[in-house]
């Protein structure tokens, strides 16, 4: 009970000085405010670009040294930069490689998204989307990358519902063409299509080959021929 005067008078006096930053805030010049707004604006604009080298670096040796797994040291060296600012934006490896998936996740959703707004008809939309999956594995320099971000995620938790919240991300582009080709479920269509194709890519990933062009036909006709079946 000794005790249990002063705590009130400095949580009274932390409100009290917070309360008087605020309005200090509120009565400040618009010309302090923007300065801050620039400050904060350059703040972020630079911790963009450090964590940017950081993810290129991680991708890079993870190419490098794949199938291995990379070390941070190496992630770190290849960055030019610091233990002490990896671990400013990273609890660890792990989450950098999730990082590094994520981001490359929003780049593909990003591609299969472009290719197919070129097209009008759905299964048109939805042969561009698988076709825009594949390359994935046909081009030589994305294909190198994907397997090695997906031998890394696949042996560092590649299975958790991070993993599969975004891979879900590329099944949802599927969602409208399938509801206008009317189909009844078509997240339940968009569902199982990306398991086929992922299932396929996983495949490939794990023996480090690309589908041939058969294979490739015959999953773009297998999908296309659920949306026809309406």
């Amino acid at each position: 009970m000794a005790r249990s005067g002063p705590a009130p008078r400095a949580a009274h006096g932390t409100l009290a000085a917070m309360e008087s930053t605020r309005l200090e805030w509120d009565g400040a010049p618009a010309s302090v405010r923007a300065a801050v707004d620039r400050a904060l604006r350059r703040h972020q604009r630079d911790a963009l670009d450090e964590l940017g080298q950081i993810l290129d670096a991680a991708l890079r040796v993870a190419v490098r040294v794949a199938p291995a797994e990379p070390r941070v040291s190496d992630i770190v060296a290849e960055a030019g930069s610091s233990n002490q600012t990896f671990y400013r934006y990273f609890a660890g490896k792990n989450e950098l490689m999730h990082a590094v998936m994520e981001r490359g996740v929003l780049r593909v959703r990003s591609y299969l998204g472009y290719q197919m707004a070129k097209q009008t008809g759905p299964a048109d939309q939805i042969a561009a989307w698988v076709q825009g999956l594949l390359t994935q594995l046909t081009v030589p320099e994305v294909a190198t990358q994907s397997i090695a971000i997906s031998r890394l995620t696949l042996r560092s938790g590649g299975s958790s519902p991070g993993r599969a919240t975004l891979d879900d991300q590329l099944g949802e582009l599927l969602v409208a063409p399938l509801a206008a080709a009317g189909r009844p479920h078509p997240e339940l269509d968009a569902r199982a299509m990306l398991d086929v194709v992922l299932g396929a890519l996983e495949r490939h990933v794990a023996t480090g080959t690309g589908p041939d062009t058969v294979e490739r036909e015959h999953l773009v006709t297998f999908c296309t021929d659920v949306a026809g079946g309406a």
